[in-house]
């Protein structure tokens, strides 16, 4: 196979590769998603960024035919899919694919696109889950290709990955052919785009955003015959070739169909920045086990990885925003309310004396030997005594995977109080038997039944 043949089979797997050949655990992997990620977007969805963002499309888009989960709002299929993309990942407590060559968001650009498609033609639950799958594996593999050089430039892999596989998903569901596939995610890849450095702010749910939005475009322009450039993903000048450094084009396909990044989601109990989370394990462990309060702690030493060292030294966050990327604000936060939330990641928490004063007591230091879900953390007691508790693969990570249980007790937390217990029971039967629907916009019209009531 040449280097220029892999987008054209990636492109063919995703068009004609049977849900039959889906394991059976894959496709359970991807209702666990499915939960996960409709809970995390309804609750995102009444967030005041969301709203603010809603209204901004309402001001210029009053087309209805597709729904904006968690609303009223019936919008375009692209705009339906960006202020959905965009309500799943603003609480940053969405899926996250994090093995180590990169890390990506899986679920909030790929699903936001298939719910969209389904306002312009009839997609079938059973259709949805396999379009999810497909799109899933396309995103993390195009991910995986591009590899830590990309990531370490500065882009966000979410939006740049996620624009693919939207794009992929969406032609699933609309049922394209290999070669207009092929152009739908072409059409995705020259529109990606995401930088790091909006990780902090309002706007870094743009990027999966615009990638549920521009995936949605370009299988609409596929399925017009409107055609992309060849080889959009690994030739000369593509995708790989422009977006990294050191890329490794046969991740696109190697193994296709018989491995499955699905097996390696992880599912997040923090509202935080994933690379965060090993290390407050680790502070939530220590002082539930010892009874520790916050007022016994001299020093808060976390060991952590060179990625989580680099990328979430925020030192003095000043906004509840900024918090979910600083370890030292979730080390403080941790040891004062032994759990880690939207309350303790607020604006207002972030800004309290006793916060402040703990985060500047935190030291942070880079370990070569640990990964990026592990994480080695130590307190020092005014008594003398230093507590030490060693995390490998934080919770929700695939060594140490959330139960069905435990995601659904996630989503109650979420969504329960908004809209109440008889409607939440439906939508979790709705998303654990997903392929028996008929249409897969019934689960949009369940929330937009709500909301009007």
């Amino acid at each position: 196979m040449t280097d220029a043949g892999r987008s054209e089979v990636l492109a063919r797997f995703v068009s004609s590769y049977e849900r039959s050949g889906i394991p059976g655990l894959v496709l359970h992997q991807a209702r666990r998603s499915l939960v996960d990620h409709l809970g995390v977007l309804l609750a995102g969805a009444d967030d005041p960024v969301s709203r603010r963002v809603q209204e901004v499309v309402a001001g210029f888009d009053a087309s209805t035919s597709a729904t904006v989960l968690g609303t009223s709002m019936r919008v375009s299929a692209p705009y339906a899919a960006f202020l959905n993309a965009f309500a799943s990942h603003v609480l940053d407590l969405d899926d996250v694919y994090n093995p180590p060559r990169t890390t990506v968001h899986g679920s909030c650009s790929v699903w936001p696109a298939i719910f969209a498609m389904s306002g312009i033609v009839p997609v079938s639950g059973a259709r949805a889950l396999t379009a999810f799958v497909l799109g899933f594996e396309s995103e993390t593999r195009v991910a995986e290709a591009t590899g830590s050089a990309h990531y370490d430039a500065g882009w966000h892999v979410t939006g740049t990955a996620g624009h693919v596989g939207a794009a992929a998903a969406a032609a699933h569901a609309a049922a394209l052919d290999s070669a207009s596939t092929l152009h739908a995610m072409g059409a995705g890849a020259t529109q990606a785009a995401g930088l790091r450095v909006m990780a902090g702010s309002d706007l870094k749910s743009l990027h999966p955003a615009k990638a549920a939005h521009d995936g949605v475009i370009s299988a609409l322009f596929a399925r017009a015959g409107l055609t992309a450039g060849a080889h959009p993903l690994d030739g000369s000048y593509g995708y790989l070739d422009v977006m990294s450094s050191d890329p490794a084009p046969g991740l696109l396909v190697s193994g296709l169909g018989e491995e499955w990044a699905l097996s390696a989601n992880g599912h997040k109990l923090y509202p935080s920045g994933s690379l965060t989370h090993p290390m407050i394990d680790g502070v939530i462990a220590l002082v539930t086990a010892s009874g520790a309060t916050s007022v016994d702690v001299v020093s808060i030493t976390a060991r952590v990885s060179p990625p989580a060292a680099r990328f979430t030294d925020v030192r003095d966050p000043a906004t509840g925003m900024q918090a979910k990327f600083s370890l030292a604000h979730c080390a403080a936060a941790a040891a004062v309310f032994g759990r880690v939330g939207p309350v303790e990641l607020s604006t207002e928490v972030v800004r309290r004396a006793d916060l402040v004063a703990l985060r500047d007591r935190v030291v942070v230091v880079p370990d070569e030997t640990l990964g990026k879900q592990d994480a080695v953390v130590e307190l020092r007691l005014h008594d003398g005594r230093t507590l030490r508790h060693e995390v490998r693969g934080n919770r929700g990570t695939p060594t140490s995977p959330l139960t069905d249980g435990e995601l659904e007790a996630k989503f109650r937390d979420l969504v329960e109080e908004r809209f109440g217990a008889p409607v939440v029971d439906r939508l979790l039967d709705a998303c654990w038997h997903v392929d028996q629907l008929p249409d897969v916009a019934s689960i949009s019209a369940l929330t937009a039944e709500v909301v009007h009531a």
